[in-house]
């Protein structure tokens, strides 16, 4: 059977190189496209085979151009997933201070959009850069945030993708234990909805923590050769996943491990034809750490079998390798140095313009308040002076009607009087009428 999945391995190599490179159809399709968000999103998608490919350089110049498009069309989710997929290739890079910048500008408008989703895709990517560095509590804390994310929003898949990088950590720390429960948690749900390449990636983690357990010796000797069993079991899946998906990365690293595990069972004929293919591959991708490690299992697989020739060509090899690695290391260094002390400043900055808008956002709420407050009051006063009028109105009409009431019993007293006085006192005519009778008798 090992025979006839390493005959498979050598088209599938031929297969991956023809689906690294932008398709043909997805070339036409930009030629095509008109300058919309389908075009952005084309052009991301052309960054993922780049970066696949391990082409950064052009993986870059078409992720600006996707970030470009994005920003005339003021298209934000858009310009956030082109700020992270050009954050990849500089992750693939190892350029942490530019890798870390473009996540961080990704984080920014995913918040602003409240896109849950995205949100703990940054937040993880983060906390891989501090992993990378080997700050893990810091790394820790992003991928709890990430974690914590992912489940508020109920995405099954950005659960499974922190859980695994939470089980990342704690193999780095050496906490193998813990690492394989956090792998096992993710496992389920990646089996459940299905990623492939995701799939393969926990699969190969649960192998190198089986690898991890043996070498350490915490797991007791009579566990060893079920520990390589699993392990070997683990790798051969996600062999299988990345052939079919092309993945050359993944198949360099599945070789390896596989070839590892049979030199650890002494199959050292199986170990040998794994490790060269995974060593060709490595060259073809031009990973030198990767190239450094196979070349030292070789070298060890020669030394079991007693062929110490060959054995010190191939240590010889992986030492010049490993030179090259140690100053690209030192120039890593003070990147990292330089890296701390930028994002420090970032953070501070970011902390001081959110203190800022948390500010401003009390002091809206403050005045919004003050003048409900103000209109409250100004209302309960008109509302008084309103009742008190009201009120006075109330007494003047009564004191009027008061008044008019008392005006009508005087005028009729007055006119009573009048009719009794009238009644009483002899009419003119009859006061004329006596006179005109005097007169005659005198």
């Amino acid at each position: 059977m090992n025979r006839v999945l390493l005959l498979l391995i050598s088209p599938l190599f031929a297969f991956a190189s023809a689906q690294l490179s932008p398709a043909d159809s997805l070339r036409q399709l930009l030629q095509k496209d008109k300058e919309d968000t389908n075009k952005v999103m084309h052009l991301i998608q052309v960054v993922r085979h780049y970066e696949i490919a391990g082409d950064f350089e052009n993986g870059i110049k078409y992720g600006n151009s996707a970030l470009q498009l994005a920003s005339r069309l003021n298209w934000k989710k858009g310009m956030a997933m082109a700020y992270g997929s050009i954050g990849n290739l500089y992750l693939g890079q190892g350029d942490y201070p530019k890798t870390l910048d473009y996540y961080l500008k990704a984080l920014k408008i995913d918040e602003d959009l409240n896109d849950g989703i995205g949100m703990t895709k940054r937040l993880c990517n983060i906390g891989i850069v501090y992993r990378n560095l080997g700050d893990h509590e810091k790394a820790l804390d992003y991928y709890q945030k990430a974690l914590k994310t992912a489940e508020e929003t109920g995405n099954k898949t950005m659960i499974a993708t922190a859980l695994s990088h939470m089980g990342n950590l704690y193999f780095a720390k050496g906490n193998y234990i813990r690492a394989k429960e956090y792998y096992l948690s993710s496992l389920k749900i990646k089996e459940e909805i299905g990623i492939p390449s995701e799939l393969a990636i926990t699969l190969n983690n649960i192998g190198n923590v089986c690898i991890a357990l043996v070498e350490d010796s915490i797991a007791g000797p009579e566990k060893h050769d079920s520990l390589l069993r699993s392990a070997l079991d683990h790798f051969l899946r996600a062999l299988a996943i990345d052939s079919a998906t092309g993945r050359k990365s993944g198949i360099a690293i599945r070789l390896g491990n596989i070839g590892s595990v049979y030199m650890l069972q002494q199959k050292y004929a199986e170990a040998e034809k794994y490790l060269f293919d995974a060593l060709a591959l490595a060259r073809e991708l031009g990973a030198i750490s990767l190239e450094r490690q196979f070349e030292e299992f070789i070298s060890e697989v020669y030394q079991r079998t007693k062929r110490y020739q060959l054995s010190l060509e191939h240590y010889k090899r992986a030492m010049a390798l490993k030179d090259s690695l140690f100053n690209e290391s030192k120039n890593e260094e003070i990147t990292r140095k330089e890296m701390s002390y930028e994002f420090e400043k970032k953070e501070a900055a970011a902390k001081a313009e959110q203190d800022k808008k948390d500010t401003v956002t009390r002091l809206i709420i403050y005045s919004v308040s003050a003048g409900f407050g103000l209109v409250l009051l100004l209302a309960v006063f008109i509302y008084r002076s309103y009742r008190q009028k009201q009120k006075a109105n109330e007494i003047i009409s009564a004191q009027k009607e008061l008044v008019e009431e008392k005006q009508k019993d005087i005028l009729d007293s007055i006119h009573y009087a009048k009719r009794i006085q009238q009644s009483l006192l002899p009419t003119d005519s009859y006061i004329q009428k006596n006179m005109d009778r005097l007169r005659k008798v005198k």
